[in-house]
């Protein structure tokens, strides 16, 4: 096998495969490892509710994002608020804040992406490079499909679930108990710094500053997991395109 591929699975897969461990001992204890019942509704893993599925949607839509996916975005957002019957009129205008940012910040990213803060050109750009149409970590893509699956089933196990069980699962519940109804920002802003070492520059730190308060203020509304795993997976779809790219390539 590549070097690559040992460097994915040591850099990227094992540290999130040990946070999802984490999550999954951390609410054991906390649960006194009663039941599975008791686990789930802990991790907030119980089955939502019709709302907490409309805003999982409005939140695939912002993740994944487009002209299309944030008019829906917004659109999901509007009727999972009109379903809360909800006045808060703050609420809605902070999302259309934020899709408005996100969109209007491409007129901006000369100039975040010249405030740099670290050199994207050696690893970072290698292994990002890794991700197809022509390789997977240095594994020729054409026609290779168990890669695809191989790729799904470890990035949804251990990447999306290591990462929204731990945080939204686990550290969000916790964090509300200190920090009350601001704890979203609290959240999304330090999930949002945990990925420090994908962003080179003020642009990317910006853009996902968004995403991870995106994330957060659904995961604490709906007081669900299951959003910010469906919104999570849209957000990660790119890659996975990538990748199918490479392996339906002539």
């Amino acid at each position: 096998m590549s070097s690559w591929w040992r460097i994915f699975h040591v850099v990227l897969i094992l540290p999130l495969t040990l946070m999802l461990i984490a999550s999954l001992v951390g609410a054991a204890i906390d649960v006194r490892f009663s039941s599975w019942k008791a686990l789930t509704d802990r991790l907030r893993l119980s089955a939502p509710n019709a709302t907490a599925w409309i805003w999982a949607a409005a939140l695939s839509g912002f993740m994944y994002g487009g002209n299309w996916e944030d008019l829906f975005a917004v659109a999901a957002s509007w009727f999972a608020l009109w379903k809360e019957n909800n006045r808060q009129v703050w609420a809605f205008a902070a999302i259309l804040v934020a899709t408005t940012l996100k969109r209007s910040a491409g007129t901006l990213r000369p100039a975040l992406e010249s405030i740099r803060f670290f050199d994207a050109s050696g690893f970072y750009h290698e292994f990002f490079g890794r991700f197809g149409p022509k390789d997977f970590m240095g594994i020729p893509l054409h026609g290779a499909w168990w890669i695809l699956v191989y790729y799904a089933v470890v990035i949804l196990v251990c990447n999306i679930g290591g990462e929204e069980l731990w945080w939204r699962g686990y550290v969000l519940p916790r964090q509300e108990l200190a920090f009350g109804r601001a704890t979203w920002i609290i959240h999304g802003i330090l999930w949002s710094a945990f990925h420090l070492f994908m962003q080179p520059t003020l642009w990317d730190t910006g853009r996902m500053a968004v995403t991870g308060l995106a994330l957060s203020f659904v995961a604490q509304r709906t007081k669900s997991t299951w959003p910010g795993i469906i919104g999570h997976s849209f957000g990660n779809l790119a890659f996975f395109l990538n990748l199918v790219k490479g392996v339906v390539s002539p």
